[in-house]
């Protein structure tokens, strides 16, 4: 059986800022390519076939580094696509809060039971990823395969695929996180 090594697209500035991003075209800060060389010299040591990431800027420049360190070709996957949050997008947490701070608290409380207008739930995000990451693995049931995704859906991916629970969503969406190697 292989593994899949999956990996959280670098810093961008919304996200030094607080800004809800979801799935916005949003350039890597110099810490996030950073991040990217830093990743890829450690997953380089983990010899991937392949590597696959979202269509987002970020999610594309952050694979694309770590591409060109292990001498691979990048293809990107629609369905990778970070999270949407609708009309949500560029908000701070702290205008978030603010604005809606009812729905800002049942989204911290249970991620799964909120949709952003406009966005797409927690669970539809979960549903479509799982779908992709088990698309690119049948074909390659044996190789490790590297995948870079957005924030959420890096936190998605890691509760759905390691933690069976969502129970810290909001750590893993909260803190900057490292690559995670799952199976094999």
């Amino acid at each position: 059986m292989g593994k899949l090594i999956l990996i959280p697209a670098g810093q961008t500035d919304w996200r030094t800022q607080g800004r809800l991003a979801g799935d916005m075209d949003l350039p890597l800060t110099e810490l996030g390519h950073r991040q990217a060389v830093a990743t890829g010299q450690e997953i380089t040591k983990l010899a991937p076939a392949l590597i696959r990431s979202g269509p987002e800027q970020n999610t594309k420049q952050t694979a694309s580094l770590i591409a060109h360190q292990a001498n691979l070709r990048l293809r990107t996957v629609k369905d990778l696509r970070e999270m949407s949050l609708g009309h949500w997008q560029g908000l701070t947490l702290e205008d978030f809060e603010e604005r809606f701070g009812k729905v800002y608290r049942q989204w911290r409380a249970d991620p799964l039971s909120i949709e952003p207008p406009d966005g797409e739930t927690v669970a539809d995000s979960a549903a479509r990823l799982a779908a992709a990451i088990e698309k690119i693995q049948k074909k390659r049931p044996d190789d490790v395969i590297a995948v870079v995704v957005g924030n959420y859906a890096f936190a998605i991916l890691r509760c759905r695929l390691i933690d069976n629970s969502y129970e810290d969503f909001w750590t893993y969406v909260d803190e900057d996180q490292t690559y995670k190697v799952i199976g094999g």
